[in-house]
């Protein structure tokens, strides 16, 4: 009797190891899994722009934001003051540009006044000359004496002295209006130059409040009052509540795989729970392509390794806040490959 129950035992034991065996070969023709998968989603990292101490935080750990929601404040008067100083140094050089502008006008102005001075000359000049030309003629004829013929050349000789004054005047009056005005260009760079650090201010003054740049979940809270924080130091993540599955796939697995191919998605965190999902596409590359050391195959050591391939799996339903699933979660994502719904994922 002992020996048939225990016939009956090891009979009974093979019949469901046989059955089992049969039933998971037939599951393994329609379905492929993995349990190298998890939970992915987007994670912005908010980091300072600015230097200096942090006076206020308006958030806690681990609560909802909206997008552009204040999450903390950094000591503004030091921004406060640089803006006032570059408000003020715009103020400066628009006065003297102001200044320069006004030189300008008077230059210009000596500039005609010049060069009228020229034309006046030149007549004098052309009159003194013709009178010296026809007092000598007299002279030749003893109509006029030496002296007077002296005297009326040395009134042109003064005349052709003045011509030649007034002509450096415009010169000078010249080169004088253009280095004003090389100046009045240098200080219109300069006020640009200004304006362009008052709106750096500015905006660093505006980057002293720290804005959510997404609505979600505060992450990794690294802030509190009083810290000294400075810029691209991270202080805490914002967690989206949209996510996705990364299932990393073995390269054998994924033959039959195609777009919107249906998934049962096992969570670790919620066992008596099956979420439902659908590929939605292929990593353009295996795992160790993207990794930090790339594997070279041509060194001659080679050794062949299945590899494995990143498929992201969307989830077909809204954020649950009763199993809420976070970046990170271990998941078993099921995928019925008997559906063709969309393109393969490796053509055949």
């Amino acid at each position: 009797m002992k020996k048939r129950g225990f016939r009956i035992v090891v009979v009974t034991v093979i019949v469901a190891a046989v059955i089992y065996g049969i039933v998971y070969f037939i599951h393994s023709l329609s379905y492929e899994s993995t349990d190298d998968a998890y939970v992915a989603g987007t994670v912005v990292p908010i980091a300072a722009e600015v230097r200096g101490k942090v006076i206020n935080v308006y958030i806690d750990d681990n609560q909802y934001v909206d997008a552009g929601k204040p999450l903390l404040e950094i000591y503004q008067q030091d921004y406060l003051d640089l803006v006032k100083e570059k408000k003020e140094a715009i103020s400066r050089l628009t006065s003297e540009e102001n200044e320069h502008a006004a030189t300008i006008v008077e230059k210009e102005k000596t500039l005609t006044k010049a060069r009228a001075n020229l034309d006046v000359a030149i007549s004098e000049e052309d009159l003194a000359q013709k009178e010296v030309q026809r007092y000598e003629s007299l002279l030749k004829k003893d109509a006029v004496s030496q002296n007077q013929y002296d005297q009326m050349k040395s009134r042109w000789q003064v005349t052709v002295a003045r011509r030649q004054a007034a002509a450096a005047a415009i010169d000078e009056a010249d080169a004088a209006l253009k280095a004003i005005k090389a100046k009045y260009a240098t200080q219109s760079f300069k006020i640009k130059e200004a304006q362009a650090t008052k709106n750096l201010a500015e905006r660093d003054l505006t980057r002293t409040v720290v804005i959510a740049p997404i609505s979600g979940r505060i992450g990794m809270k690294n802030v509190d009052p009083g810290k000294y924080v400075m810029p691209g130091q991270t202080l805490l993540s914002i967690v989206k509540e949209d996510i996705w599955v990364i299932a990393n796939f073995k390269e054998t697995q994924i033959t039959k795989m195609a777009v919107g191919q249906p998934v049962e998605i096992k969570v670790d965190a919620y066992p008596s729970i099956k979420f439902s999902g659908h590929v939605d596409s292929l990593q353009p590359g295996t795992g160790s392509v993207f990794s930090l050391l790339p594997p070279e195959n041509a060194t001659g050591n080679f050794v062949k390794v299945v590899q494995r391939v990143p498929v992201k799996i969307v989830i077909d339903f809204k954020f649950d806040p009763k199993h809420p699933l976070w970046p990170g979660l271990s998941v078993v994502p099921i995928v019925d490959v008997t559906r063709q719904t969309g393109p393969k994922l490796l053509k055949q």
